[in-house]
This record gives structure tokens, sequence and C-alpha cells, in this order.
């Protein structure tokens, strides 16, 4: 795998003799010095006028090292600018995150303040007008806080819709799109059991993202209960996962409510019932 130095090195030389960057900064685990193993990827915002021109072309990204594969992916966020990213992995494996970035990336925060990502920490590694002078200091991670009354409501919602669609994927013994839908509720899961996390603990508690480092900051209690909620692709199994996990959800659900003022649909007995009809055909099949 390549050395991360001198991946950096080969980027800040390409960012230099580009007249079009104006900026080089690194986030991640590594600007951090957190948490940075071997397998431990780059994560980098080129920033300047000519930058978001570079996406969807290969060809400029020769100078970081010989490529074993590549990706473009357009920013999903509705409220920012286009700023899309490139998603490298080099010959030896060493993989990059580039976020192709105009020079709104910085502005916006000078003016509104660090976005999540900036407030883990950052590193300027290259600033050829002093463009990134006025950013504020990261100050850490952020905590978050617990949902509003809307989000509580609206997830739950979510999930028990999709948890009485399952079961009749399962019937027609159509399980790969049950499998898929049985991974939204997981993430609707995790929403929850960051909440919890965030509510239920008297010490700010940063949650990461996609399930990160889960065992670090949610209670112990639910640790065990995570390989059931992940199911073999038989009618039998599935319907298993589908209970453990609709289970540990109003479990989840029922400790936030009663700590603060949030309503608690409890649908559990009454999706369980509709689970428990839908497939009681097919409960002993395979």
């Amino acid at each position: 795998m390549e050395y991360a130095a001198e991946v950096l090195n080969r980027i800040v030389a390409f960012a230099s003799a580009h007249d079009g960057i104006e900026a080089v900064i690194q986030t991640g685990s590594r600007a951090r010095n957190q948490r940075v193993d071997r397998f431990s990827d780059l994560d980098i915002e080129l920033v300047g006028p000519a930058v978001p021109a570079l996406a969807g072309d290969d060809g400029w990204a020769a100078p970081l090292g010989d490529q074993l594969v590549s990706i473009h992916l357009a920013n999903e966020e509705d409220d920012a600018p286009d700023w899309p990213t490139y998603l490298v992995v080099l010959a030896g494996g060493r993989k990059i995150d580039l976020t192709l970035a105009g020079p709104e990336r910085i502005t916006r925060m000078i003016d509104g303040g660090l976005d999540a990502l900036y407030q883990r920490g950052y590193l300027v590694l290259l600033d050829k007008a002093g463009v990134t002078a006025d950013l504020p200091t990261p100050t850490g991670p952020p905590t978050g806080a617990r949902p509003t009354e809307s989000e509580f409501v609206s997830n739950q919602r979510e999930f028990w819709f999709e948890a009485t669609q399952i079961p009749i994927y399962i019937a027609r013994g159509d399980l790969w799109p049950a499998h898929l839908r049985l991974e939204e509720l997981r993430s609707l899961l995790l929403a929850v059991l960051e909440w919890h996390a965030r509510s239920l603990r008297a010490d700010p508690v940063d949650t990461w993202h996609n399930g990160h480092h889960i065992d670090e900051w949610l209670a112990p209690a639910y640790h065990g209960r995570f390989p059931e909620l992940f199911a073999l692709y038989t009618r039998q199994d599935l319907t298993r996962a589908l209970h453990a996990t609709t289970e540990l959800y109003a479990h989840a659900v029922a400790e936030i409510a009663a700590s603060h003022p949030l309503p608690d649909l409890g649908l559990l007995p009454a999706v369980t019932e509709h689970i428990s009809r839908v497939l009681q055909p097919y409960t002993a099949v395979q």
C-alpha cells in the first residue's frame, strides 16, 4: 500500500502547479491524528475556482499515482453548491477521497461557522493566497441533540410502514427485496440508536456516522442484540431477523419517549400481529 505521506506530497505538488487550485485541506482521521492505522484513507479537499470543472475527468489525477479504480459522485446535499467527490483507490490499495470545491466552500464557513466535518478537525496543507486564514478553529466533534418531535414521529412512521411490507415479500418468496427493505429498517433503527445515546447519556457523546464505533457510544445492553438483526437468505431467518429488528427498535423508542416529552406510536403489537398473519403459512418453511 502506498505511503500516505508520499501520496500527500504528490497531491500538494499537483495543486501547487495548478493555477485554478487555491488551497488543499485535509480532513478525516489523519487530520485529527486519531484512529489512524495503515488502512486509513486520505480525505482531501481541493478548493479553487477551477476545481469543480475537474469532476468527471480521470486524466487530471494521473500525477497522484497509478489507479486501481475510481468513481465520481455528485454532491447529494440539497442546500449546498455542487461540490462533487472523486474517490480513488491507487494501485497499491491506498484510498483517496477528493472533494472538488469552489472558493465558496471556504467563504461559507468563514461567514457561518465550520460544518460538522471541519469541526472535527482539519489541516491546511496548501494555501496560495491566504483564503483559509479566517477559518475558525475547530473545537471538536459535534455531539448532536435529541430529535425534534417531528423527526421522532417521522422516523417511527417510516419504520413501521416498511416493517409491514417486508413480510409480504417474504411470503412471496421474493427474498432479495425483502433483504433490501430490512436494511432500510436497520438504517432507521440506527438513527434512533444515535438519538438514544445522545438523549439518555449524561455526558456529551459523539455518535460518528454509519454506525462507526457503535460499541463505544451505545449503551452496552444493546450490543449483544446486533447479530439478531441480520438474516440468512431464507424465509424463516428473514422472519426471525424482522421480529428482532422491530423489537429492538420499539425498545429504544420507548426508552427515549420515557425520558423526554416525545411520542411513542406504540405500533409493535399491531405490526407484529400483521407480520404473523401474513407469514403464518410459511413460518415452518425454509
